[in-house]
């Protein structure tokens, strides 16, 4: 009896586990850090990247600030177009960051020893809205030598285009 039990539990639970519903738009959207408004997103014209992609025009926006050997550097991606965008990423990874010195040396990769989900997710983005992500490069404990270094940011959806925006920094100290 017991072992009918149990077998009758794990089919319950593997039953439970299967669903056809789509995930809500709370669930999808737990790794945006904030909701803008278009007004907002467009405050700054410097550090645009446009793509048109099959559902419309998708606008991303990078601000690089350095602060006490740290560089924070804040992703928005905006929908200019008149339909609500819904991005798909193949894992967790929503952008790629590779910043390069000026002989093209590779000495920051956002993804360099981290590891993520393999879940399809989605971001959804209303018309005139946009989301932001947030990622901090702390080169404090690196050598990292004063002067110009490439920053190049790419969002990484498998359904659309990927965007790639690149932004030059000065590293003064």
């Amino acid at each position: 009896m017991t072992r009918y039990t149990m077998i009758f539990g794990l089919i319950f639970m593997i039953l439970c586990g299967c669903s056809n519903n789509p995930a809500t738009e709370e669930t999808v959207n737990q790794n945006v850090i904030e909701e803008t408004d278009k007004e907002e997103a467009n405050k700054e014209e410097s550090g645009n990247a446009e793509v048109e992609n099959e559902n419309g025009k998708l606008d991303m926006q990078v601000d690089v600030d350095i602060i006490d050997r740290q560089a924070k550097i804040a992703i928005t991606l905006t929908n200019h177009s008149n339909e609500i965008k819904k991005l798909e990423f193949p894992t967790s990874q929503k952008y790629e960051i590779i910043i390069t010195d000026e002989n093209n040396q590779e000495v920051y990769r956002y993804s360099e020893g981290k590891m993520f989900t393999q879940a399809l997710e989605y971001a959804i983005i209303k018309q005139g809205e946009s989301i932001k992500w947030e990622e901090i490069w702390d080169y404090s404990t690196e050598e990292i030598t004063p002067g110009v270094y490439k920053v190049q940011i790419s969002i990484i959806p498998a359904n659309n285009k990927e965007l790639t925006k690149k932004e030059s920094i000065e590293i003064i100290k």
